[in-house]
């Protein structure tokens, strides 16, 4: 029995080298694959971030044009400039389609899908000239709680008019 003791402690004595090599390699491919595994995981994150900015950019463009392509729209436009008393003879579903289209941009502000000072640069002047002209407001009801919305966007874009604008947070 003794003969086979040292004839086992001289075959492991052997392969011992070689096994801490094998730990090692193992431990090494376990770091490796916790890396690329993150490295992954953080590439993805950022993509999703980017998919993010490029689709409210869309729908912000979007949004955009049909305000400005619409020809109703761009007529009340014409007129609200100077609160031309033309404003009254526009029908009163055009008004609301058009002060609804603001309240859409408000419903975005507050749902965090267009940035605050976005809405204020590309519509404020818009909503301010909506909200402060006496011809368009003819047969609607200004207080009335259907125009919550835009009153609270109005009283926004009042506040932020007064503001130095930072163009560093225009972006989507």
């Amino acid at each position: 029995m003794h003969s086979s003791d040292a004839q086992y402690r001289a075959a492991f004595s052997r392969y011992a080298g070689t096994v801490a090599p094998l730990d090692l390699v193992k431990d090494l491919a376990i770091i490796l694959a916790g890396i690329i595994a993150v490295t992954t995981f953080i590439s993805g994150v950022l993509e999703y971030a980017r998919q993010g900015h490029q689709t409210r950019a869309q729908n912000f463009v979007t949004m955009r044009r049909r305000f400005l392509e619409t020809p109703q729209y761009r007529e009340i436009l014409d007129l609200l400039a100077s609160d031309d008393p033309g404003l009254k003879d526009i029908s009163m579903q055009e008004k609301r389609n058009f002060v609804g289209f603001l309240e859409e941009v408000a419903l975005m502000v507050n749902s965090k899908l267009i940035r605050r000072e976005v809405a204020h640069y590309m519509f404020g002047y818009y909503v301010l000239l909506t909200a402060r002209s006496v011809h368009f407001w003819e047969g609607l009801d200004r207080d009335s709680v259907y125009w919550t919305v835009f009153r609270d966007l109005a009283a926004n874009m009042q506040d932020m008019q007064t503001e130095t604008p930072n163009v560093d947070v225009l972006r989507f």
